[in-house]
């Protein structure tokens, strides 16, 4: 059990691996957030990104950027975004939430 946690472990930290540095917006969410979370934000494996979640109610701006660097429970932290790649995730889970 431990080897498949360990393998999962590391293909979705591959699937993570790569530049995304001129990357902002529905394309970042594409290729960082879809995976988990749905390419509409339906929640796929994650939590869900819609009317009515913590996203669309209760979080700020900073919070959901914190969310997104920091990555809570079983999530990822995006550390390696820059500010405008985070602000631009913002903006379009926000849409997600309309």
């Amino acid at each position: 059990m431990r080897l498949i946690s360990l393998l999962v472990s590391v293909l979705l930290a591959a699937g993570c691996a790569g530049t995304d540095e001129n990357v902002f917006g529905k394309d970042l969410y594409d290729r960082s957030c879809a995976a988990c979370h749905g390419v509409d934000g339906s929640g796929e494996i994650a939590g869900e990104i819609d009317k009515g979640s913590n996203t669309d109610l209760n979080l700020s701006d900073d919070q959901i950027a914190g969310v997104i660097t920091v990555g809570p429970g079983n999530m990822p932290g995006f550390s390696r975004l820059t500010p405008a790649q985070v602000d631009s995730l913002v903006v379009y889970v926000r849409s997600l939430a309309d």
